[in-house]
């Protein structure tokens, strides 16, 4: 009777450690069905995400940049009014005073855009909308040869023609990463690895694209060595050095003309650095790739006297030509510049000079321009409103809270405060009379503030 109570014992204990281990393995197996990873991808390591702490996060708040409302209103407006209920419309314009002022969304939706809202949705622990979000962008934005549009839009016939983006792609491949390291299965792996295809070669370069950049009129602008029409006991004049100048300046209109040429090349700017180290430390792309890339960015420091990087290469990524005017003749992008400067300092590689450059120019003028005259030596254009949150992570990654107070104080003039506003939080641009809200300034702000 005595042995029976203790088999008896035995036996549930047994039966207990039994019902416990199926229910450990039923838990693991329903985890590894939810988030996508059973019998699913190979394992990667890659650089957490910036979490900014309260001491960053107190700052951006006092400059009313409310982080976690700006998020909500941003999700309502811009993907289930302005969007399609998944996808981030570029922008939404909300309704003006008069009557015939009706909100408008922009029918148009960038892969850049989407990438953002992925970042967001992984960041906040969403997995049904990231899930939704990146399934709808390998459907509508993937092309057979596994490259993707930049824009897709609400009018189908605009889609016929597809515009691909080495910008958006690194954007869209970034976001991958995360979404893959949390999310992700085997599916998701086979799609970052063709992505990783079309953006670099076999030696884990950025490969060139077709690149649009301004072109001095033929003759117009001497040699900065060529002095012979400066005569004996003169000084000489920008002019004479440089060619004459007619027209306004700033803008850098020469004789009337602005030639636009074609190149193959790679923007600086779209060397993400912390990718390509992390692609190479995973095995994806060629050993060595890092060291490469950081080089052609650094090398593309201007010097003597002008503190900023070059606009892209002319050539290949490594071939050490580079080009300093983008869009303008004469003139540094700036918002280009600044995302470069952001790339370097999230590596800890950004050179003292040019960050003192950036600086100074921010708390003098409480702004960024869009471009830097390298004859006059003054910023022009109009204010950069695409390049605050580069801004403020290039300053936090300098850990100068000065210019990250500056930045968001300047950012900060651009909340909706208007309590009855349905954009209330959310950051705008003043178009004309109207106020437009774009996906990148306010799902970029959030990943910037949180």
């Amino acid at each position: 009777m005595q042995r029976r109570e203790f088999a008896g014992v035995g036996i549930g204990k047994i039966l207990t450690g039994v019902i416990i281990v199926a229910l450990a393995l039923g838990a693991t197996v329903f985890y590894l069905f939810y988030t996508g990873r059973l019998g699913g991808g190979k394992k990667l390591k890659i650089t957490a995400p910036v979490h900014l702490g309260y001491e960053w996060t107190s700052i951006t708040a006092s400059n009313n940049i409310v982080s976690d409302y700006l998020y909500s209103r941003s999700k309502k407006l811009i993907v289930e009014k302005g969007g399609d209920g998944v996808l981030a419309a570029t922008s939404y314009t909300i309704a003006g005073r008069l009557v015939s002022e009706e909100a408008v969304s922009s029918g148009i939706y960038g892969l850049s855009d989407q990438a953002l809202l992925l970042k967001c949705y992984v960041r906040a622990g969403d997995r049904n909308n990231a899930v939704a979000v990146k399934e709808s962008v390998i459907r509508r934005f993937q092309l057979p040869d596994g490259s993707y549009k930049a824009f897709v839009y609400l009018d189908e016939e605009k889609n016929k023609e597809a515009v691909v983006s080495t910008s958006a792609m690194i954007d869209w491949l970034d976001a991958m990463l995360q979404y893959y390291i949390t999310y992700g299965s085997e599916p998701d792996y086979k799609e970052i690895k063709i992505l990783i295809e079309v953006l670099f070669d076999s030696q884990g370069r950025l490969k060139t694209e077709k690149l649009s950049v301004a072109k001095y009129a033929d003759s117009l602008y001497v040699a900065l060595d060529d002095t012979s029409s400066i005569k004996a006991g003169q000084e000489g004049s920008l002019e004479q050095v440089y060619g004459t100048i007619s027209g306004d300046a700033d803008s850098l209109a020469v004789s009337g003309q602005e030639l636009k040429e074609d190149i193959e090349g790679v923007l600086l700017s779209n060397i993400n650095l912390r990718l390509i180290r992390d692609l190479e430390t995973n095995g994806l792309i060629a050993e060595g790739a890092y060291e490469k890339a950081l080089k052609a960015v650094k090398d593309g420091y201007a010097g003597a006297g002008y503190d900023f990087y070059a606009y892209a290469t002319s050539g290949a990524m490594d071939c050490g030509a580079y080009i300093y005017s983008g869009q303008n003749i004469g003139a540094i992008d700036i918002p280009q510049n600044v995302k470069t400067m952001r790339n370097l300092a999230e590596v800890g590689e950004l050179d003292n000079a040019s960050f003192a450059e950036f600086k100074s120019s921010i708390m003098n003028n409480a702004r960024i321009y869009t471009s830097y005259s390298m004859l006059t030596k003054s910023y022009s254009g109009v204010d950069a409103a695409s390049a605050y949150n580069d801004g403020m992570m290039l300053a936090y990654y300098m850990g100068d809270k000065d210019l990250f107070d500056r930045i968001s104080d300047t950012l900060g003039k651009r909340v909706a405060t208007k309590s009855t506003s349905p954009a209330l939080y959310m950051i705008f641009r003043e178009e004309g009379d109207r106020f437009v809200f774009y996906a990148r300034d306010n799902f970029g702000t959030r990943l910037a503030t949180s």
